[in-house]
């Protein structure tokens, strides 16, 4: 474990860490950079390889599989990852009490290593008594383990870099995420058009849960006021915490992101009605706003930019027209880009594809003034093969060198 660690703290002492911070901040700060590319959400269950093999004790897997990880990147598909100078150590957390129902569910498992997994939820949420067995968790601060993963991290990089406990990234909920896994697809999508009522009584009551769950993260001061990472994307920026913090992370210090994956398959105007009407309550008090995951939204960006004036990033998809995008995002927002990961799935990689994806993109952002960046996850397969991975950011980098030279 020490050889692990003195290796990751000669490359977190790098300078061009902090050079790639900057870009970060400079990209979350509106400024039309070269574009952030970031690999996330490997499928490391294919990657054989012995430097990824844990040998120390299985209490110190939380540790040891994060530095080889981290390692192995960095030897091999590094792109702009940034492995910061200071080692946190995430605080510790228990759920003491749910939400007073447990998802139920088929599952088809990946064996890849990937977190991707098939699901097909059973409808737990039909009627107005399901909602009132819904009650709002309680969520605790472990100080006592948190103190421990801190000593054992403080141990191992004793005298090579320093340590600390670190908070959440941000304030996160998903409310039709959510409200999926305990319906499934097809009943939330017709009760939309079919109980409408109903489902307004759905997003009201996981929005008093998100409250109840955002209030405790408050209180026990579970948020980190100066991230690196956003769910993959970069989160550094000049704008946060507010000019008021006092070391206490309140929402106005921190990022917050929310989707509604399921709505890409409804109108604008019931995605503005159900849902962003929602998170406009729920995030109007943070500090900055990313939206969006997988769902479309070059259709939907003038409803994003009339409900919320914190957003800063949208995510755009493989399964969205980037130059519609751009267009209505102007240089107002970040484009969360995020590259088909199927161009790194097949037994042989072509970069054509990945070529001419990543140049409708650039030639788009560089039209209208619109900042950019990259976020190759949700990666479910390599075929096996990690060379995909070098090769597909060899084949961005060579695009990216022709239009931000």
């Amino acid at each position: 474990m020490r050889s692990l660690a003195e290796r990751y703290s000669e490359i977190a002492h790098d300078e061009v860490q902090l050079e790639r911070m900057d870009r970060y901040a400079r990209t979350n700060g509106l400024e039309a950079v070269r574009p952030v590319v970031l690999i996330s959400e490997v499928p490391w269950g294919e990657i054989r390889d012995e430097s990824l093999r844990n040998v120390c004790a299985p209490d110190l897997a939380w540790l040891e599989t994060t530095l080889r990880r981290t390692l192995y990147q960095w030897e091999h598909f590094q792109v702009d990852l940034v492995v910061p100078p200071v080692f946190r150590v995430s605080k510790r957390v228990e759920v003491r009490r749910g939400i007073g129902m447990e998802v139920r569910d088929r599952q088809i498992r990946s064996a890849t290593g990937t977190h991707i997994t098939a699901h097909a939820y059973t409808d737990q949420l039909g009627t107005e008594a399901d909602l009132a067995r819904l009650q709002e968790p309680e969520i605790v601060y472990d100080a006592v383990a948190s103190q421990e993963a801190l000593a054992v991290a403080r141990d191992v990089f004793s005298g090579l870099m320093e340590v600390k406990l670190s908070g959440r990234e941000g304030l996160h909920y998903h409310i039709w995420d959510r409200i999926a896994m305990f319906r499934g697809v097809d009943a939330l999508l017709m009760d939309l058009a079919m109980r409408p009522d109903f489902m307004h009584h759905t997003a009201r009551r996981f929005l008093e849960i998100a409250r109840a769950e955002f209030r405790q993260i408050e209180a026990q001061d579970l948020l980190e006021p100066h991230p690196i990472l956003l769910h993959c994307t970069p989160a550094c920026t000049g704008d946060l915490p507010a000019q008021d913090f006092d070391g206490h992370v309140r929402p106005r210090d921190t990022w917050g992101r929310c989707s509604a994956q399921i709505f890409g398959a409804v109108s604008p105007e019931m995605h503005d009605e159900f849902d962003l009407a929602y998170n406009q309550e729920l995030f109007g008090d943070c500090g900055l706003l990313y939206y969006g995951c997988c769902e479309p939204m070059d259709r939907k960006i003038d409803i994003l930019r009339k409900r919320f004036k914190n957003l800063r990033k949208i995510s755009i998809t493989p399964w969205a027209d980037p130059q519609r995008a751009a267009q209505q995002m102007g240089p107002d927002y970040v484009m969360a880009a995020k590259p088909n990961p199927a161009f790194v799935a097949s037994p042989t990689f072509r970069p054509e594809p990945v070529i001419e994806e990543i140049r409708r993109y650039c030639e788009a952002c560089r039209e209208q003034g619109t900042p950019l960046e990259f976020v190759l996850k949700d990666i479910s397969t390599i075929s096996g093969n990690p060379g995909h991975l070098r090769q597909w950011a060899q084949t961005v980098a060579s695009v990216l060198d022709r239009f931000y030279p």
